[in-house]
């Protein structure tokens, strides 16, 4: 009777352990996949079922001219989207990150970038622009930080143009990307 008893408490201590490792294992490797995950497509990112896409069009062209704030609609936009296909909500940061001079081959130099100071921006969400100013005013690279609710599409525009004030512009251009993090 005393070794039946033995076997009854070892069998359920070997199942909790199985159990209990199970679990902490699925959660492991379900919380290891919820980091970014490019697809081959390098326009498309997901991270936590939030994902970004954007039309590549992320060169600022050497042949745009110094324009004033109210003459910005000639500058063309990036645009992207950031969609959630979580059915709870989620947030994400935008990051905006300067491309080295060696990351894309068109001739460009450190003598022919532009730099922050000589850009200004103008961001737009959903048709309503939600931060503009000079480039080098961004904090921490940081774009926008929004939370967006379940099943939702945020579309944006980034217009990034020579300002009016910017001096020793001609013939330069700048090289950028944006990206996300949750």
């Amino acid at each position: 009777m005393k070794n039946k008893i033995l076997i009854i408490c070892g069998f359920l201590v070997l199942t909790i352990f199985i159990v209990f490792n199970t679990f902490t294992w699925y959660t492991y490797f379900t919380n290891a996949s919820n980091g970014f995950n490019v697809s081959n497509n390098s326009k498309y990112l997901e991270t936590s079922g939030i994902i970004f896409q954007d039309n590549g069009n992320n060169v600022y062209d050497s042949k745009a001219e110094s324009l004033e704030d109210d003459n910005i609609e000639s500058v063309p936009s990036y645009n992207f989207k950031v969609t959630n296909t979580n059915n709870r909500a989620g947030i994400y940061n935008l990051y905006i990150e300067d491309l080295p001079v060696n990351m894309i081959n068109d001739g460009c130099t450190e003598d022919t970038l532009l730099t922050r100071d000589q850009l200004k921006y103008q961001f737009i969400m959903n048709g309503v622009i939600i931060k503009d100013g000079v480039m080098n005013t961004i904090n921490d690279n940081i774009l926008d930080t929004r939370e967006i609710s379940a099943n939702t599409t945020n579309d944006y525009s980034l217009k990034i143009y020579i300002h009016d004030e910017a001096l020793n512009w001609f013939g330069k251009h700048y090289h950028y990307k944006v990206t996300i993090n949750k």
